[in-house]
């Protein structure tokens, strides 16, 4: 199906970033529409067609564990406890409010034949399709990251490559949130210079 120009331009502009207190706690996204959305990553442009996205799906009973490790890496850290009980109950909260976490990786073309960059800008393209594709599913989601996003018991956990770098976390769920979020974006005149001869 082929959307109009308006259409096109009207969907774009109703993607949002939607958190886990929003989501709907008593639905679910199912693992055939994290499939789908996988789908729609795997569409993202790539320069050399090198592929670079790779995701790890938390999911179910499979949260638990994540946040478990989330916490004991926190617990490592220097931070002052009660800012470690803080940032656990955190954890513990957007896994329970969230029907899935997804790990976000870029798993690097082992013959370099791209710049890394292009490889992560390949990956971000991947994430804004499943961004996209969620809500016309009705789930909704955001990209997170933190101080432990490519620590190198983070990227043992999910067994990376050397040249493999994780770039965050994709937190869905349900939303409903249906409420329109009128956000201020700068003007084209603000952002583009046109050169026309």
């Amino acid at each position: 199906m082929k959307l109009t120009a308006k259409e096109s331009i009207a969907w774009i502009q109703s993607r949002r970033s939607i958190y886990p207190k929003t989501f709907d706690k008593s639905e679910k996204a199912s693992k055939e529409q994290i499939v789908e959305l996988l789908e729609a990553a795997r569409w993202a442009p790539s320069h050399k067609i090198t592929q670079p996205w790779r995701f790890v799906v938390f999911a179910d009973k499979g949260l638990e564990p994540l946040v478990k490790f989330q916490i004991e890496m926190l617990q490592m850290s220097n931070a002052a406890s009660e800012i470690v009980e803080m940032k656990s109950a955190k954890l513990k909260l957007k896994a329970e409010q969230s029907s899935a976490i997804i790990a976000i990786i870029m798993n690097r073309d082992e013959l370099k034949r791209v710049p890394e960059w292009e490889e992560m800008c390949a990956v971000a393209c991947a994430v804004q399709n499943i961004a996209l594709h969620a809500s016309s599913l009705g789930l909704g989601g955001y990209w997170s990251t933190g101080s432990f996003t490519n620590h190198d018991k983070m990227r043992s956990y999910l067994g990376l490559k050397e040249q493999d770098v994780h770039l965050g976390w994709y937190y869905l769920g349900v939303s409903k949130n249906d409420r329109e979020v009128k956000r201020s974006r700068l003007e084209v005149e603000d952002f583009a210079e046109f050169r026309l001869g």
